[in-house]
C-alpha cells in the first residue's frame, strides 16, 4: 500500500481527462508510487456546491478523509485541494460535527495532509530536470487561478512563485500578471457577460504581454481560457510531461467547443 492516495477530481476526469494521463506518466517517471481514492467522489466544489450546503460539503470532505486514513491526499484540481483543506481544518477543530453521519456509514473522523499537483511538482524539481528530454524557450503567462492561490497561502506558499520556478526549470521565461485579475469561471452561468469581460482583460493583457501562452495549474481555469477564451492555455502537467517525453498528441483529448 502506498502512502500517497491519487484524488483527480470529477472535473478532469470527466472533462480534462488527458491532464490525468499527464499526472501518472509524471508520477511514474519519478517513481512515485500511488494508490487510487476508493469510492472516488465529488469534493463538492469549494465555491458553488460548498455554498448550497455546508453540512453536505463537510460531510464529503470527512468521508473522503476517512477513506485516505491518514495517507496523504494528492490532488490534481486545485479546487478540490481547497475543499479538502480547508474540510481536514474544519475536522481537526471539530471531530464531533462529521462523527455521527460517518457513524452511519461504518467510518471513523480521519484527517490526512492535502498536496496540490503544483506543490508536489514544485518539490521533486530536481527529480524533474534529470528527467527533461526537451526544453521550452517561450515566454508563458503565469495564471495559476485563486482556488490554487488559496490552497498555497494555507500553507504559506506562494502558488505564482512556484509556477514560475517550474517554467524556469522547463527553459521558460514565466512572465507575472497583475495581482487581481480572474478567469471568471465562479461567474459562469450567473452573470455571463460580466463573466467575459473579466475573463477577456485578462486576456488582453496576456497577449500585451508578448506571452505564447497561458500557463495554469488550475482545471476551471483552463477551460475558461481554452474554451471560453480561445486563449492557447497549458496546464502546468502537460507542460512537464511533454518536458519529460510524454507524447502529448497521442493522449490529449479536448472537450468538444
Amino acid at each position: 500500500m502506498s502512502d500517497i492516495v491519487l484524488y483527480p477530481g470529477c472535473l478532469i476526469q470527466s472533462r480534462l481527462p488527458f491532464l490525468e494521463a499527464a499526472s501518472r506518466f509524471i508520477l511514474d517517471k519519478l517513481g512515485v508510487k500511488v494508490d487510487d481514492m476508493e469510492g472516488f467522489t465529488c469534493c463538492m466544489e469549494p465555491v458553488g456546491l460548498r455554498s448550497l450546503g455546508p453540512g453536505t460539503w463537510l460531510g464529503v470532505g470527512a468521508r473522503i478523509h476517512s477513506i485516505a486514513a491518514e495517507r496523504n491526499i494528492l490532488t490534481l484540481c486545485d479546487g478540490c485541494s481547497m475543499s479538502l483543506s480547508e474540510a481536514g481544518r474544519e475536522i481537526t477543530k471539530d471531530p464531533e460535527r462529521v462523527a455521527p453521519v460517518l457513524r452511519e456509514i461504518g467510518r471513523e473522523a480521519k484527517v490526512s495532509e492535502v498536496t496540490g499537483m503544483l506543490e508536489f511538482l514544485h518539490s521533486r524539481l530536481p527529480d524533474i530536470k534529470k528527467n527533461l528530454v526537451t526544453e521550452i524557450d517561450f515566454n508563458l503567462a503565469v495564471f495559476p487561478g485563486c482556488h490554487c492561490e488559496a490552497a498555497c497561502k494555507m500553507k504559506g506558499l506562494s502558488a505564482k512563485a512556484m509556477l514560475s520556478d517550474i517554467v524556469r526549470a522547463l527553459g521558460g521565461n514565466p512572465i507575472l500578471m497583475r495581482e487581481d485579475l480572474c478567469c471568471g469561471g465562479g461567474l459562469a452561468g450567473v452573470e455571463p457577460e460580466i463573466e467575459k469581460k473579466v475573463m477577456q482583460e485578462s486576456i488582453t493583457l496576456m497577449r500585451e504581454a508578448d506571452t505564447i501562452a497561458v500557463i495554469t495549474s488550475c482545471p476551471f481555469c483552463f477551460l475558461q481560457f481554452d474554451m471560453i477564451g480561445r486563449q492557447t492555455t497549458l496546464h502546468i502537467t502537460e507542460l512537464v510531461a511533454s518536458g519529460m517525453g510524454w507524447q502529448e498528441d497521442a493522449h490529449r483529448h479536448h472537450h468538444t467547443k
